[in-house]
């Protein structure tokens, strides 16, 4: 996931028709849903005692339901928030213990910490790389541990510098969404301000649609 400006990302988007070749190399990861009314609201690098709860509040206030891809260090540190989210219907996932990049981190000590991770979330049976970045091999050894939940739309949060950049986030959003599809956003200190900004009109504009969002499980 890149941001070399304000509202710029990429890959923003992508397209169903890679996603047979990406579970290829990647072996039980998946990027969409066939959902039909639905779409998948992800959260990522959670949880934050100032974010986190506002997002809920959001979520609550619409109905909408949604996957927590936790680190595990957070988690550790705020387990009354764990119990929140979960208290209200979404689920929990895991996302390493220190956020580790997987193309700089050795197959063992990855896994060992994604799957500790999972073990800070009641092992849910969801877990997400960061970055989304992790190597073929650890993609293999994780897969028999949980369902790797990718993505096909990101919002562009951790991006936005400005008004310019909220506005592309927002066009980008409803080009490219549509129902199974898996949103990323992230309700962490460091990008939660783009992230408040964002949410609100985009979760009004997917109830218009008709849509809501669903929880992924494992």
């Amino acid at each position: 996931m890149n941001g070399r400006k304000s509202g710029v990302v990429w890959p923003a988007h992508i397209p169903r028709w890679t996603h047979p070749w990406l579970r290829l190399w990647w072996p039980g990861t998946e990027w969409a849903t066939d959902a039909d009314s639905a779409v998948h609201l992800t959260f990522d690098d959670g949880p934050d005692p100032d974010v986190t709860p506002w997002v809920l509040d959001e979520l609550a206030a619409r109905g909408m339901k949604a996957t927590f891809f936790v680190v595990g260090e957070q988690a550790e540190r705020h387990p009354d928030l764990l119990a929140h989210i979960q208290a209200a219907g979404h689920t929990l996932g895991g996302h390493t213990m220190r956020h580790e990049h997987g193309w700089k981190t050795d197959v063992d000590p990855y896994v060992e910490s994604a799957v500790a991770s999972l073990e800070t979330t009641s092992s849910s049976g969801v877990f997400r790389p960061p970055y989304g970045k992790f190597t073929r091999t650890q993609a293999k050894r994780l897969s028999t541990h949980a369902r790797m939940v990718m993505w096909d739309v990101l919002s562009g949060d951790h991006a936005i510098r400005d008004d310019r950049g909220v506005e592309a986030a927002r066009r980008r959003l409803r080009k490219h969404t549509r129902p199974g599809s898996i949103v990323v956003f992230h309700d962490s200190a460091k990008h939660g301000e783009g992230m408040r900004r964002l949410l609100p009109s985009y979760l009004d504009w997917l109830a218009g649609q008709g849509w809501t969002s669903t929880g992924l499980q494992g």
